[in-house]
């Protein structure tokens, strides 16, 4: 599968809505909408660069490559889109909250 500018949008976007769902449901980690959002965007954005073509390479038991169809390319980058965005959400908010805690 080639690189596609429609599949970086769909793990953009994927990664902003799960990290906030993943805010929603780890409140001792939330640091606010708009720091979730951004953090969902940066690493969506990322992972639709970086690891686009390895999120739909579906190969068979004997090594040969099968080709998968457009909407398990759409369902294979929306779920690694929001995976990502998940965590890296709950990585940051781990972080802020310990550095928040002191010595």
């Amino acid at each position: 599968m080639e690189w596609t500018f429609a599949n970086l949008i769909i793990q953009t976007v994927a990664g902003l809505v799960g990290s906030n769902i993943a805010s929603a449901v780890a409140h001792e980690h939330r640091f606010g909408f708009w720091g979730h959002s951004l953090v969902g965007i940066v690493t969506g954005g990322l992972g639709g660069l970086l690891l686009q073509k390895y999120a739909s390479t579906v190969v068979t038991a004997n090594g040969s490559l099968n080709e998968p169809t457009q909407v398990q390319i759409f369902a294979s980058q929306a779920l690694t889109g929001a995976v990502i965005g998940a965590i890296a959400m709950m990585a940051t908010g781990f972080i802020i909250k310990e550095r928040g805690k002191g010595d």
